[in-house]
């Protein structure tokens, strides 16, 4: 049985069938989901539709579009990602069961459908609801465009880290603002010519790399990037794309429809790579990785032939993601993993008082789980 369903209801065209599917192919690819054996995607419900699988729908809505599913999914509590193409046109688009449902309006620029899909994703657990950006920059020559993304990625719901609005009176700034990156999806590097010059910027795009978070260039009208930055998505910007010291709302919506497809990978890589991490340490006990499971589990086999359900997460864990792994595990040991690295020492003291709380679940630190693993056996 497939772990996901995604049903696409209302109104879709052919077109945004094929390329929902498609992007959304790509993404659960990054996961190591197939199409057809770990998810399915369907025009409605279907004769192969099941009441205890995750599911998320999407409503495609239009004039008059109809919503006959709607008793059987709300009975089973199905999240509803509805489509309509303007504010204005809610009643008109959207049926009556879902005009109460915060709605997402169709951006055309977005061909592929990638904000769609990521609220998808997010519907069933496979991205972070929390959608988190650190915005890294030099003051002395991009504070403009810093603040002016700042803005302009809050308005579309990014959870945006800038140093000049993000830090408290009277916390450790630099505490607070190393925790910040770790808990971030996306880096966005303003590479002004500067940029590598100030050992603050310099230190934030090193410690992101160590962290494996991806990072979405933005490169500087007539600046050559250093070799160094290869390693983040580049995207050069022109003298077009600025009005002054501020970028043109065309470039910054360009950018937030990059930032979207960049988050989606950055989160599935760090995943994978804490599974990867998982799966040498308990290959090298004698033991073995059974399977995935929902919301981004993944089931491990000890040497003694017992299951242990191990819920990666990606970022600073919480006492939602124990909660999450407590409800996955099914009577199973069951284990939150994460990379403790660059946590705040604040937040690593609540994380021991909820361990020492919750005893239902264990903690490993993904880089030390072979030595983890070890005790736990």
């Amino acid at each position: 049985m497939a772990l996901y369903q995604c049903l696409l209801l209302g109104s879709p065209t052919d077109l945004q069938t094929s390329v929902f599917s498609a992007t959304l192919d790509e993404c659960l690819g990054l996961f190591g989901l197939l199409h057809g054996r770990d998810y399915t995607i369907d025009r409605g419900i279907t004769a192969d539709f099941s009441d205890t699988t995750a599911t998320v729908a999407v409503f495609f809505g239009s004039e008059g579009a109809e919503y006959p599913e709607a008793a059987r999914l709300a009975k089973l509590g199905v999240p509803i990602v509805p489509i309509i193409s303007a504010a204005a046109r809610v009643s008109a688009e959207l049926p009556s069961e879902l005009r109460s449902i915060n709605a997402m309006f169709h951006d055309p620029a977005d061909a592929g459908l990638r904000r769609v899909v990521t609220a998808a994703l997010q519907c069933l657990g496979l991205l972070p609801p929390q959608r988190r950006v650190f915005v890294s920059y030099r003051r002395e020559e991009s504070a403009d465009v810093a603040l002016q993304l700042y803005e302009a990625l809050s308005a579309r719901h990014f959870d945006v880290f800038l140093d000049t609005h993000s830090v408290s009176v009277a916390a450790d700034f630099q505490a607070a603002l190393w925790h910040r990156l770790c808990d971030s999806d996306v880096l966005v590097m303003l590479d002004t010519p500067g940029y590598f010059v100030s050992r603050w910027t310099t230190a934030e795009w090193g410690r992101a790399i160590a962290k494996h978070i991806s990072m979405l260039q933005l490169v500087w009208p007539d600046h050559t990037p250093v070799r160094e930055s290869h390693l983040a998505t580049s995207k050069k910007l022109t003298k077009t794309d600025f009005n002054g010291t501020r970028l043109t709302p065309a470039a910054v919506a360009d950018i937030a429809l990059e930032l979207e497809r960049v988050r989606s990978v950055s989160v599935a890589l760090r995943h994978s790579n804490m599974v990867g991490t998982l799966r040498t340490a308990i290959q090298d006990l004698g033991g073995s990785v059974e399977g995935v499971g929902q919301k981004r589990s993944v089931i491990l086999k000890l040497p003694s032939g017992n299951q242990l359900v191990a819920y990666p997460v990606v970022g600073v864990p919480t006492s939602v993601d124990v909660h999450d792994c407590i409800d996955l595990s099914d009577s199973r040991a069951a284990a939150v993993v994460y990379d403790h690295l660059g946590i705040s020492e604040e937040w690593r003291r609540h994380l021991d008082w909820l361990a020492s709380r919750v005893g239902a679940v264990k903690w490993l630190r993904s880089r030390e789980a072979d030595w983890q693993l070890a005790d736990i056996e």
